[in-house]
């Protein structure tokens, strides 16, 4: 735990330090004999937009400066509270239906990051970059007052993110919708119930918080989760505690803060189906059997690696390398009883969730500062960020982790605006400091796993648990801890000269790293190791402005780190000088915003190349590169007061650059590992990808569809009732290898409807209306063995009051 006692440390001294940063700049606003600032109410005109379609005007989140959003030359979907209860929006999978490229397949079954562009992309936080959360916990959508999704390279000021795109979540403020702040006591509260035992309740306070002479406001914002769910044996339960305070500070100052908590627990990571086969997939039937040798001793809750390798001397793993010859030789570990094989059918609800056994618990600690000062010239800001993340996870396959990760980040920046004779002028400029120290531990403990010796008609039994690694005495296979110093400085420029503007951005990142692995797979090679590197990103962007459109075209490249899940960094990508990774993107579209805003449309064609690290069950990490192109589409259009239209459509295609080494590491599935199906079901069978004929120079991935789109209409009638209904489409997907399962297209349909009575206010939403059955491809070394059954029809039922 000293490691954790670290982490805090640095932890209380960074917010140690901004507190008093803002206090000291605080105090010649109040020496002097400060004025109420005086607030000028915005009187709203133009056209009622009840369901959130229209696409907001201006924007300050993707540069750092605000910028029309038409003329902002980045692929940008901004989806308000409004329009995310309209779509009944309740995670990151649903985004499919209001953004482009934003297809999410199954990440272990936790939306807790959104896909963006072929590839897992950040999550942001009021600007600032948080710990990674792949599955860690349900990112909290609700708890917003917007997202905004942007597809391309991030900005210099919010660090050296790589160009796929990030996901910045605004958190709920106290700023009032038509004053500065908020001006009055409202809120409202929510009770939700729904299919497989859904029940939320949530809550939203808005106050007035005047101070002295400052005015202020204040947001509350409170959720309960406590369900079951379409996958049996699965009970996620979560709460969210989220404030946000916004204050002047004398006449010159305004400060800014928000926090976010967050514990979630239940919600399991689920690979789904294993024995998966294409008639699993085209006709329900499943493989089951029972292994002919069995490995438990029939006391022990689960198999520990001492009796594992006691008993089968290692001969249920299976390595297959076609490419150099060697073919896996089956045992009565890994066959099935002939005997006891059949052919059954396997309800979508039944999955290798282990009640009771599995383990998926997340806590996480947001806090954002910031203070802003108006300058003659511009405006001074200083901020800061803090985010925590303490996880445990266990699946009884064979995998855990625990992680203890923090991360603060310090960042003061310049903004000004200025002319010079015809060209105006945007700017910003900065430095900034981040430092995260993480503390990664693993179980992948010499391949003692096994995804498909569980006959999932029968259920977890003793003698398919393996590892767990929160038992007594249990030593961690991969034990890393991480520290990072990140020192950056920033500057970006936006230029314009009647139609034209160029905008130009560039960041200096100096990495000082140290990592250390002390698991039982490191053996003596307990070396610490450290270096220090610096490394520079850069983009630019020129637009041409017509009155009916926007053209633009991107370029960009970035260098950043290769972290893993929980934040850490492998000593091993130290060694080999591979823990920064490179991306590129080269990007055009066109934007237009007509009638007033009433009509939005977007499309972009864009050429990227992004790093990416595969963590094998070895715990050596390998770094490969992926290449995706496509073309975006987004319409908004506000057809009348009442009727909205919204649409989407992508088209993409990822590839897997030539790999050195052995490659992508692959679970494979036994039925293409050159022996029978149930030869191989009792153990766990491995491979690289470039030990596959085929794959040496690259391969195209299929997790994430070629082609996906959404059509959603709402009509509301004066905000007393309305309905909303839309289809999303996802085009086939499947696994990689030759010959690997393909899984088909599919159309889902989603429908809601509200009535509002007074105070109160009645939602009905029901999600994949046409009980459509669907599957989504697992992303990473899963892919070609398991997949996740799409969840079947679920209805929602929301009642609030408002006051």
């Amino acid at each position: 735990m000293n490691g954790k006692h670290i982490t805090y440390k640095h932890s209380l001294l960074a917010l140690t330090a901004i507190c008093g940063a803002l206090s000291a700049l605080a105090v010649p606003a109040f020496a002097q004999d400060a004025k109420p600032e005086e607030v000028t109410e915005v009187v709203v005109t133009g056209t009622r937009d009840l369901g959130g379609v229209k696409q907001k005007r201006v924007t300050s989140s993707v540069f750092g400066i605000d910028k029309p959003l038409v003329d902002t030359p980045r692929s940008v979907t901004e989806i308000s509270d409004k329009l995310l209860s309209r779509y009944s929006i309740k995670n990151v999978y649903d985004f499919t239906a209001v953004a482009a490229g934003t297809y999410t397949g199954s990440f272990f079954g936790v939306p807790g990051s959104l896909n963006i562009r072929g590839t897992m992309a950040d999550n942001y936080y009021n600007g600032f970059q948080g710990l990674s959360n792949f599955a860690n916990y349900p990112t909290p959508v609700d708890a917003t007052s917007s997202i905004e999704i942007v597809r391309g390279p991030t900005s210099p000021v919010y660090g050296s993110g790589q160009v796929g795109g990030f996901m910045n979540f605004i958190p709920k403020t106290g700023y009032g919708e038509s004053t500065k702040y908020v001006d009055k006591t409202s809120g409202d509260m929510s009770a939700t119930v729904g299919s497989y035992g859904e029940k939320i309740l949530t809550g939203n306070l808005s106050l007035p918080a005047n101070w002295g002479t400052n005015d202020a406001g204040l947001h509350l914002f409170a959720k309960v989760e406590d369900s079951d769910s379409f996958y049996l044996g699965m009970h996620p339960k979560s709460q969210v505690l989220q404030g946000s305070f916004a204050s002047t500070l004398g006449d010159k100052w305004s400060l800014e803060t928000s926090y976010q908590f967050v514990h979630s627990e239940g919600y399991l990571k689920n690979i789904g189906w294993n024995r998966v086969t294409q008639q699993l997939i085209d006709d329900g039937l499943y493989i089951s059997g029972r292994p002919i040798a069995r490995i438990t001793d029939g006391v022990s809750p689960t198999i520990s690696v001492a009796r594992y390798y006691a008993v089968t001397g290692g001969s249920a793993l299976l390595f297959a390398a076609p490419a150099i010859g060697v073919t896996p030789k089956p045992n009565n570990f890994t066959k099935l009883d002939p005997a006891t094989v059949k052919l059954v059918e396997l309800s979508r609800r039944t999955t290798f969730i282990d009640e009771g056994v599995d383990i998926n618990e997340a806590t996480t600690h947001t806090l954002y500062a910031g203070a802003s000062r108006e300058l003659a010239g511009g405006k001074l800001k200083i901020e800061g960020f803090l985010n925590t993340l303490e996880s445990d996870n266990y699946q009884s396959y064979g995998f855990g982790s625990r992680y203890e990760s923090t991360l603060s980040e310090q960042r003061l920046s310049y903004i000004r605006d200025f002319s010079t004779g015809p060209v105006e002028w945007k700017t910003v400029s900065g430095l900034s400091h981040r430092f995260t120290h993480a503390h990664v531990q693993g179980s992948l403990n010499d391949f003692v796993i096994s995804e498909d010796r569980r006959d999932l008609s029968v259920g977890a039994t003793t003698d398919d648990r393996f590892n767990n690694p929160f038992a007594a005495g249990y030593k961690w296979a991969t034990d890393v801890t991480t520290k990072i110093h990140n020192y950056g400085a920033f500057a970006l420029a936006d230029a314009t000269w009647g139609p034209v503007s160029l905008t130009l951005g560039g960041r200096s990142d100096k990495y000082e790293v140290d990592a250390l692995n002390i698991g039982t797979e490191v053996g003596t090679t307990r070396a610490r190791r450290t270096d220090d590197q610096t490394a520079y990103s850069y983009n630019a962007s020129l637009a041409y402005k017509f009155d009916w459109a926007t053209f633009y075209t991107t370029y960009a490249r970035a260098k950043s780190l290769q972290i893993d899940q929980g934040g850490g960094l492998a000593p091993s990508l130290i060694l080999n000088d591979s823990y920064l990774g490179a991306s590129r993107l080269r990007e055009a579209g066109v934007k237009t915003s007509q009638y007033g805003g009433r009509l939005f449309a977007a499309l972009a064609v864009y050429d990227q190349d992004r790093s990416f690290i595969s963590s094998p069950p070895t715990g050596v990490q390998t770094v490969s590169a992926l290449r995706t192109q496509g073309i975006e589409g987004e319409l908004r259009w506000l057809v009348t007061d009442s009727f909205g239209l919204t649409a989407t459509l992508t088209r993409q295609k990822t590839k897997v650059q030539p790999t050195a080494g052995a490659g992508f590491f692959l679970t494979l599935p036994s039925c293409l590992a050159g022996i029978a199906c149930t030869d191989g079901y009792g153990g766990y069978v491995f491979s690289n990808a470039n030990y596959i004929p085929g794959m040496q120079n690259g391969y195209y991935l299929r997790t994430t569809p070629k082609t996906s789109g959404s059509l959603f209409a709402t009509y509301d009638v004066r905000g007393k009732w309305g309905l909303t209904g839309g289809v999303t489409y996802a085009s086939e997907t499947g696994g990689f290898l030759p010959g690997s399962i393909t899984l088909p297209a599919y159309t889902l349909v989603r429908g809601g409807a509200y009535y509002i009575h007074g105070p109160y206010r009645f939602d009905l939403n029901v999600d994949n209306l046409t009980n459509e059955e669907y599957f989504l491809a697992n992303s990473d070394t899963d892919a070609n063995a398991n997949v996740l059954p799409g969840i079947g029809r679920t209805v929602h039922f929301k009642v609030s009051r408002s006051f």
